[in-house]
């Protein structure tokens, strides 16, 4: 789009700026953490699987989603825990290095990537300058040759002396804009995008402040305010449709424990993963609100079968961390936070898809057709997204710039143009002089 209606610089501009923060973001924050786990954590001696919430809990009277629950309920199961027993014992006493080391890699991290980012910028913007600067003296060039070849021609010689003597006069229409800058209160705990988004609108050029901070205030706005509806809506619509539940994880309609479960429903013998499932949804329904005893109820519901069908779901779904062991064996994870809420909705969508599918006259085609609706709203939202961010909100920007600066040329990149070609022309005007 912006290479379209605007210009080839200004396309280049944005295809470096978001190609290089997708890279900073995928690729540099999880290189980070990694070395950062492999040399700094590994020297302190603590085990960087700790979910940073248990370091930080204040824990209270019945609170489960603690380090200290968290030991007790590992003792309790012996000595398959005995590893992540002696882990958590270990933070324990250490809890202050611990805390200490989870701040370090989220400032290392959230550091890196806004030096990253602001280096990108710089070299975006020197980028620009140089290769404005490279066409406008070629640009010259050719019209001082063009002026020489002329020179002799009386008709040319009688219009240049009567242009030389009217005053050079730029008029760009710029104005002054006011900076807008964009608050989102997801920013308080996804830090990250918020620096993101500062130091794009700190870096903004004259002319470019308010588009980048309503580009944005959209991208922010869509992913942390819309899309998560949007997913839901597709799914209503699946549900409503089709007549089947497809909220349930991608990875879980797709595991062979789901798929085994609704065929022994189907012949009428137990499929265990069904009862399970109920038990666990059941957990607190009767209470106003959650509370800690239900929480404690559902971690205890899941680690007393810690390898029954329900705990391979919830390991699938990733509800539940995965631990392995020294030895290689996978387990359910005491060191991960576990959301009550989530585990009890996961439950609840395992059941409707049993108790669903197992009506139908083929199983594996049922799931088939499921998973395609599934693959189906999840990439209608991509597109969605990708439609209102890839052009209905360029689009705009390229729209708003007609109405503010009379026409769709990126209105910073106009304003180094004009200052350039006043450099330039100073620059001539010496050497003439000389």
């Amino acid at each position: 789009t912006y290479f379209k209606d605007g210009s080839k610089m200004d396309g280049a501009e944005k295809a470096i700026e978001e190609f290089g923060t997708t890279v900073i973001w995928l690729g540099g924050i999880p290189l980070i953490k990694k070395i950062f786990d492999k040399t700094v954590y590994k020297k302190a001696g603590i085990n960087p699987s700790i979910n940073a919430k248990k370091l930080f809990s204040k824990g209270g009277k019945g609170a489960v989603d603690t380090l200290e629950y968290a030991k007790e309920k590992a003792t309790s199961l012996g000595k398959d825990f005995a590893e992540q027993k002696d882990v958590i014992k270990n933070v324990i006493n250490r809890k202050n290095t611990a805390k200490n080391l989870a701040i370090g890699k989220f400032a290392l991290s959230t550091a890196a990537i806004g030096f990253a980012l602001y280096g990108l910028i710089t070299f975006k913007q020197k980028r620009t300058e140089k290769k404005i600067e490279e066409q406008l003296r070629e640009k010259n060039v050719k019209n001082s040759v063009l002026k020489n070849a002329l020179q002799d021609n009386k008709l040319y010689s009688a219009f240049n002396k009567k242009q030389n003597n009217e005053a050079l006069s730029f008029k760009g229409g710029l104005g002054s804009i006011v900076p807008f800058f964009m608050t989102n209160p997801v920013a308080n705990t996804l830090i990250v995008d918020g620096v993101i988004t500062s130091t794009r609108l700190k870096q903004a050029r004259k002319g470019e402040k308010f588009e980048v901070g309503l580009r944005e205030a959209s991208q922010l706005a869509f992913i942390y305010g819309l899309a998560q509806p949007l997913q839901k809506g597709l799914e209503f619509v699946g549900k409503k449709v089709f007549k089947r539940p497809i909220n349930l994880d991608y990875s879980v309609l797709s595991s062979n424990t789901l798929k085994e479960a609704i065929e022994q429903h189907k012949a009428g013998s137990s499929s265990g993963l069904l009862e399970q499932a109920k038990k666990l949804a059941e957990i607190g329904r009767s209470e106003a609100k959650a509370t800690n005893s239900t929480a404690k109820k559902v971690i205890d519901f899941i680690f007393d079968s810690k390898n029954s069908k329900m705990a391979d779901i919830l390991k699938t779904s990733g509800d539940v961390g995965v631990f392995r062991t020294k030895q290689g064996v996978e387990q359910l994870s005491l060191l991960s936070s576990i959301s009550a809420d989530k585990v009890k909705s996961t439950a609840q969508k395992t059941v409707d898809i049993i108790e669903n599918a197992s009506k139908s006259a083929d199983v594996s085609k049922y799931l088939k057709q499921t998973k395609i609706l599934k693959g189906a709203a999840i990439i209608s939202n991509i597109l969605i997204s990708a439609a209102l961010m890839g052009y209905v909100q360029p689009k705009l920007n390229i729209a708003l710039r007609k109405k503010m600066h009379g026409d769709s040329a990126n209105p910073a990149i106009k304003h180094i143009e004009n200052k350039m070609q006043q450099k330039l022309m100073f620059e001539g005007q010496q050497n003439e002089n000389k």
